[in-house]
Order: C-alpha cells, then structure tokens, then sequence
C-alpha cells in the first residue's frame, strides 16, 4: 500500500557514496604504500634520488613536516575531531556534488590513515620527497588535496553544483 495521495513525503536522501569511496581509496593506498616503504626500505634510505620525486623512507614524530614532534596526542585530537564533524553531516553531505563528497572522503581517509600510525606505531610513515619540500606521504596529499576541493567549494558557494 502506497503513500496517501496528495501527501507529502520528505525527499529521500543518499548516502555520500563519493565520500566513502574516496575515503576508502586514499585509507588502503596509504596503508599499502606504508607497509610497502616500511618493509622495504631502512629509515633514511631513499630511492630515486635524481628523479623529480624520490622515495626517502622516514618515521614522522610530528604534524606535517615533522613540527611539533612531542605532540602526538594533540594530532589524535584533530583527527578525531575531523572524523566526528565529517559523521556529523554524513547524510547533509550527500546533497553536495561528486567532488565535494570526495574532497572530504579524501580528508577523511588521510586523517584516519595517519591516526592510526599514530596509535599504533607512535609516528607515521613518510615516504615521497618533491625537491625543496619536506618528506609526505599519500594520507598527508589527500588530507591536502580534499581541503583545496573543501576550500573551493566554499569560495563558490552554491555555484558548485556542476
């Protein structure tokens, strides 16, 4: 039996597949590439050296570019803080277009990535050098990346919906 005629359902809402996709694919690459430097490579060792982007296997104590390195507990925080505000508007995100739900997937996957080197390992695994830039790994680039879509996203308001 269908709804009474003439009444008004609320629209029904998806979930942010973009969202979860990306955050599943930037979780898993992070944590194959990680194990892969780790199990392959000594700290300090590094590959490729004279190519534009270089393998340099390095245990990161700190925030992004190893500041901070006595802070642990307080990237765990931000981390947490990250992953509830995302769960918090889970199902509002779903409104928003593709990229945007994988700009914050891409947040999401980084943020939980790192964290969890962090509780398991007390650092985490840094491993890509660009020349004149300090060591990163694939958790820091879609961290990096989803808060470039985040930012663009908000700079268009709601002209964003392509």
């Amino acid at each position: 039996m269908g709804p009474a005629k003439g009444r008004c359902l609320p629209e029904a809402r998806h979930w942010p597949v973009w969202t979860a996709v990306a955050a599943a694919l930037v979780f898993a690459l992070d944590r194959v590439t990680k194990f892969w430097v780790s199990h392959a490579l000594f700290p300090g060792q590094q590959l490729w050296p004279s190519l534009p982007i270089h393998i340099y296997y390095a245990e990161n104590r700190g925030a992004a570019f190893s500041l901070l390195p006595n802070a642990q507990w307080l990237f765990l925080v931000v981390a947490v803080v990250v992953v509830v505000a995302i769960a918090a508007r889970w199902r509002p995100l779903s409104g928003e277009p593709w990229w945007v739900q994988a700009g914050v997937g891409m947040v999401l996957g980084g943020a939980v990535g790192n964290a969890l080197d962090r509780i398991t390992q007390g650092y985490v695994v840094d491993f890509m050098q660009l020349p004149h830039w300090p060591v990163f790994n694939v958790a820091d680039s879609g961290v990096t990346v989803g808060m470039v879509i985040v930012v663009i996203r908000i700079a268009l308001g709601g002209r964003g919906d392509a």
